[in-house]
Order: C-alpha cells, then sequence, then structure tokens
C-alpha cells in the first residue's frame, strides 16, 4: 500500500481485523435501522388499535357479540405489545455487553447511540403508558358489558301480559247459575319458557264480600308465544261488583 510516498505491507491478519470490524459496524448500523423501523410501525399499528376501539366502543350496543370478541382481540394485542417490549428490553440487555465491546472502536458513534438508546427508553415508557391507557379502557368495556349483559338476562326473562283478555258476569238466566267468563290471550314476552302460569281470579259482590277467589291454571308458555284462555267460574249470591285478574309464573 503507497502511504506518503512509501508503499507500506499491511499483513493479512490486520487487513482481517479490518474488514472484520467494518462488518460489525455494518451490523450494528443495521440493527439499529432495523430497531428504529420496528418501533415506527409497533406506534402506528397501537394507534390503529386505539382508533378502532373508540369505533367498536360507538357501536357497542348495537354489537354486544362483536364487542366481546372485540375484547379479547384487544387483550390478546395488549399481551402481544407486553411481549415485544419484553423483546426489546431483552434485546437491549444481552447487547450491552456487545455495544461495550465495540465501544473502543465506535469512538465518535457513542453519542449517535446513545441518542438512539434514549430514544428507545423513551419509547418503552411511552408504550407502558399506552397499555395503562387500554388497560382502563377494556375495564370500562367489561362494565358495560356486564350492563348489557344484564339488560339480555332480562329480556329473555320470562314475563305474561293480557292481550286481548276479557272478562264478563254472565247474570243468571233460567235459574242456570250465573258466572264470570274470562276469555282472551295470555302472552309470554320473554324469551325464556314460563311455568306453572296461572291466572289469579279475585271477585267481590255488594259489601266487599268475597264471591271468587280462584285459578285458571295455564301450564307451560313458551317464550316468546302465548295461549288461549277461556273459562267460565260460577259463583253465587249477588251480582259482582268488580273482580281482578292478575297473571303468575315460575322461571
Amino acid at each position: 500500500m503507497l502511504f506518503g510516498g512509501v508503499f507500506v505491507t499491511i499483513g493479512e491478519k490486520e487487513v482481517k481485523k479490518l474488514r472484520a470490524y467494518e462488518a460489525g459496524l455494518v451490523v450494528c448500523v443495521v440493527i439499529i435501522v432495523v430497531l428504529g423501523v420496528g418501533f415506527v410501525s409497533t406506534y402506528q399499528n397501537l394507534l390503529n388499535q386505539i382508533n378502532s376501539l373508540n369505533a367498536d366502543k360507538t357501536n357497542l350496543q348495537s354489537q354486544v357479540n362483536s364487542l366481546t370478541s372485540d375484547k379479547t382481540n384487544l387483550q390478546s394485542q395488549v399481551s402481544s405489545l407486553r411481549s415485544q417490549i419484553n423483546t426489546y428490553s431483552a434485546w437491549l440487555s444481552g447487547n450491552t455487553t456487545l455495544l461495550e465491546k465495540y465501544k473502543t472502536w465506535l469512538g465518535g458513534n457513542i453519542t449517535l447511540l446513545e441518542k438512539y438508546k434514549t430514544w428507545l427508553n423513551g419509547n418503552i415508557t411511552n408504550y407502558e403508558s399506552q397499555i395503562s391507557s387500554l388497560k382502563s379502557q377494556i375495564s370500562s368495556l367489561n362494565s358495560q358489558i356486564a350492563s348489557l349483559q344484564a339488560q339480555i338476562d332480562q329480556l329473555k326473562a320470562p314475563k305474561l301480559i293480557l292481550v286481548n283478555l276479557k272478562s264478563d258476569d254472565v247474570s243468571r238466566l233460567f235459574a242456570i247459575s250465573p258466572y264470570l267468563h274470562v276469555y282472551g290471550e295470555v302472552c309470554n314476552v320473554g324469551t325464556n319458557n314460563a311455568y306453572n302460569c296461572k291466572l289469579h281470579v279475585v271477585a267481590y259482590q255488594s259489601g266487599g264480600v268475597v264471591a271468587i277467589d280462584t285459578y285458571i291454571v295455564l301450564g307451560t308458555i313458551n317464550g316468546e308465544s302465548w295461549t288461549t284462555v277461556d273459562a267460565k267460574i260460577y259463583y253465587t249470591g249477588s251480582a259482582l261488583t268488580g273482580w281482578s285478574i292478575t297473571p303468575e309464573w315460575t322461571s
């Protein structure tokens, strides 16, 4: 090699060492660039997740089943993010020794490496803050899911209502005993079956005398279904002054 007008011979060992140092520097630079690109991509993915979460929250009432799936996916993403942070932390820890070995050779690049380390540490703190925010949102979504589930359970519960149910006091005719005629439909508006269904009929005569206190047994009424009622309840004495018909059932 010509150096200052004088040919200087560099041994094969020295050439190999220089090439090894150059290769090491290239590897370090590539690793740092890949790491920076990875963090930028992860940060953008996290922003997309937060936007998706806000959209899911808006449609929560009409997408209960979908929300449950979204919650599971979000928890999986949070776990994945934690795993990535742990991996990067382990990588930084494991490569500290390697960085120290090259510290002398890198010389002026130490300052640049420190800047990158500070940037990485700042991003880890930022991700931890976002994870905490996601945990808070998950807790809020769990509360909303519990509230919606309670409403769903309430809607599923059996409930009997009287649909076009009529009742007439049929007076005596040709010495036939008078009776209270109850007819119409009873509907179960819940999705679950209603068991031991019956109508509690209480009728009064003048002076508050109880003339009728009985039940019309209906049996089981399936969810979102109805049954027809047509019953004659005979009584004695004067005409009825009033009566009440109350549906009863068990879940």
